[in-house]
């Protein structure tokens, strides 16, 4: 998964089960990243981090 700034930069991320978003790399900060949507690697799939979450 991944997340993107303003500038369509991007950042890999994981998504917990609690639905928070964290880096992959815990040095890379998250500063300027909207972090209300992910965006999937290896599919077209992107959305709220929360619709990951098995209920």
């Amino acid at each position: 998964m991944y997340v993107k700034n303003e500038q369509g930069e991007r950042l890999l991320v994981y998504v917990l089960e609690n639905g928070e978003v964290v880096p992959k790399y815990p040095e890379d900060s998250m500063e300027g990243f909207d972090l209300t949507e992910v965006f999937c690697l290896g599919c077209s799939w992107h959305g709220s981090p929360k619709r990951l979450v098995k209920r």
